[in-house]
């Protein structure tokens, strides 16, 4: 996979500071099936970084940190998938721990429409917390 300027509009990435750079990509790489973009900097400096890709050009730049993350973080990260009970069993098998079990939402909005939708959340090896999103009817 190589770096891409295709996507015109949306997100970028969403940058994770970990105490283990390579455990968390490679948690990534198995239990979400993302793949390598690019890899920069030093092997153990503060600049080392992997931009993975989540799918769609969506992508996830990590670096390592001993530095605590812990004020203004992101509550989440949510990523999409066709199949939520094959998502969550193979984040768990690259390393994730359960946090909710998968369910289903059937969500009222304000303009009258129903988002329907299931939904998990795990925890990374990083710490950081992921949702899982299957669209349903």
């Amino acid at each position: 996979m190589a770096w891409t300027k295709d996507k015109k509009k949306g997100i970028h990435h969403v940058c994770l500071r970990v105490p283990d750079l390579h455990r968390t990509a490679e948690f990534y790489r198995q239990g979400l099936g993302a793949k390598l973009v690019v890899e920069w900097g030093k092997e153990g400096g503060l600049d080392h970084a992997f931009i993975l890709d989540l799918g769609a050009g969506d992508f996830l730049e990590i670096f390592a940190s001993p530095e605590d993350f812990g004020t203004g973080k992101w509550q989440h990260v949510a990523v999409l998938t066709d199949d939520i009970q094959a998502s969550v069993a193979k984040a768990i098998a690259a390393g994730a721990e359960l946090i909710q079990e998968p369910r289903e939402s059937h969500i009222p909005t304000r303009s009258g429409e129903i988002v329907g939708m299931k939904f998990s959340f795990i925890r990374a090896p990083g710490g950081e917390t992921v949702e899982f999103i299957q669209n349903i009817d």
